[in-house]
């Protein structure tokens, strides 16, 4: 099984290490390597054992009975660094879990007139999601809603359903080409519409 322990945070906080720019180093691998391994694999339930294995194995080094330098608290900071980051995925890759299917699609068998479809790519609908996550603009009670949570309500809307929710936002931010497409092409059909308007 691979493990998150063979990597160089593990090391350096295995040894006390207190320089504040190898542990940021240190620390920006270890997501990349995380971020890199849950995208690649297709078994969720292999991801989450890796998940769960590597935040044992962290918090191991921050319990007072193993942790002999309790006193380095550049080095504390970086072990519950890990561990939170490790406990957003593991949340992140269990919620995906539960919308996974067989296709990117699965419209319902029967749709009744006048039902709003979404018509785009499953990655325009993720693109405009990230944006609505981030600007805070949707609220769940007294809190700022979830990515999702958003993104769940947009597949609920448009009778659609997205596998692998975070696995996709995670290639859509990687891309490497125009950053948002759909986005872009959103504004351009909104100044368009201002344009005539002010003819």
């Amino acid at each position: 099984m691979k493990t998150l322990i063979d990597t160089r945070i593990y090391a350096l906080l295995s040894h006390n290490e207190s320089n504040l720019l190898e542990l940021t180093q240190a620390y920006k691998e270890f997501v990349e390597i995380m971020t890199e391994m849950i995208a690649n694999c297709n078994d969720r339930d292999e991801i989450l054992r890796i998940l769960h294995y590597g935040r044992i194995e962290f918090d191991v080094l921050s319990h007072p009975m193993f942790n002999q330098y309790a006193d380095n608290v550049l080095r504390t900071t970086f072990i519950y660094k890990v561990m939170y980051i490790l406990d957003c995925e593991i949340n992140i890759v269990s919620n995906s879990m539960k919308y996974a299917s067989e296709h990117d699609y699965s419209p319902p068998l029967s749709c009744l007139d006048g039902e709003l479809l979404w018509i785009g790519t499953q990655q325009e609908l993720l693109e405009l999601a990230v944006a609505i996550h981030k600007s805070g603009v949707i609220m769940l009670g007294d809190r700022k809603a979830r990515f999702i949570e958003i993104v769940r309500a947009l597949a609920d809307i448009f009778h659609i359903t997205i596998n692998n929710v975070y696995v996709k936002k995670t290639k859509l931010l990687d891309r490497c080409t125009a950053v948002t497409p759909f986005l872009d092409k959103l504004k351009k059909a909104y100044e368009q519409v201002v344009e005539r308007h002010l003819q």
